[in-house]
């Protein structure tokens, strides 16, 4: 495990890493899951079936407005229930005046100017970061739709969450923000819940299929997937 003189902030899963004997990098003042063995063996486990990730830890920054296009510009526009990317970020319009917007782990003081949007204390203007306050799961693989569906009322099939789509609902009976962001290609989703329901929705989404169904993937294999190696 990497080690640090300052206090690392940690997910609401890091006890359970530890249990299952995961290895962890210091990202910007995180503890973050490297990887539980072999990137080669995550890789080949996940496209088997299905696979989860926590990346609690990358930032997560909630923008509210009452002219919500004109804060985010002309190039970060997208239709309510749909994500889009600008470099690092990716951004999901909740409703007409809120967006989530997602991005790297970065430090403390880092944030505002990553997002590129900067609050200046107008109640039409409301940015607040929120990475510490949610327990952000990545989930992906063949039967990555399956595990979503078994949490859900809400219709995930393609016809009605296609990639690029985002969405607000129960998910185990907790809110939750889920976004459909396909990896090279194979289906795959991220999952917003409140930090105090982490592990709880962590657990279900382990036992959704069944003893073995999902397995547990690093932050080096998700890196890896998302390049398409």
């Amino acid at each position: 495990m990497t080690t640090s003189t300052s206090i690392s902030r940690l997910s609401p899963l890091h006890s359970l890493h530890v249990q299952h004997g995961a290895v962890f990098t210091e990202v910007s003042g995180w503890q973050m899951v490297e990887g539980y063995g072999a990137v080669e063996d995550e890789i080949r486990a996940v496209s088997e079936s299905a696979g989860v990730c926590d990346m609690t830890g990358r930032t997560s920054v909630r923008v509210k407005s009452l002219d919500l296009d004109a804060v985010l510009g002309s190039s970060r526009v997208a239709e309510v229930g749909s994500v889009v990317r600008d470099d690092d970020l990716v951004i999901a319009r909740l409703t007409a005046e809120e967006v989530l917007v997602l991005g790297p782990p970065t430090d403390i003081d880092g944030w505002q100017a990553l997002v590129g949007v900067e609050s200046d204390g107008e109640p039409s203007r409301q940015v607040t970061n929120v990475t510490s306050g949610l327990t952000s799961l990545r989930i992906a693989g063949p039967r990555a739709r399956d595990v979503i569906a078994s949490l859900t009322s809400l219709d995930v099939r393609e016809r009605s969450m296609q990639d690029g789509a985002c969405a607000q609902a129960a998910f185990a009976e907790v809110h939750g923000t889920l976004l459909r962001r396909d990896i090279a290609g194979a289906t795959a989703f991220a999952l917003y819940v409140a930090r105090e329901f982490g592990v709880y929705v962590w657990e279900v989404v382990l036992e959704s299929l069944g003893h073995d169904g999902v397995v547990v993937f690093g932050n080096e294999t998700l890196q890896r997937l998302e390049r398409g190696q």
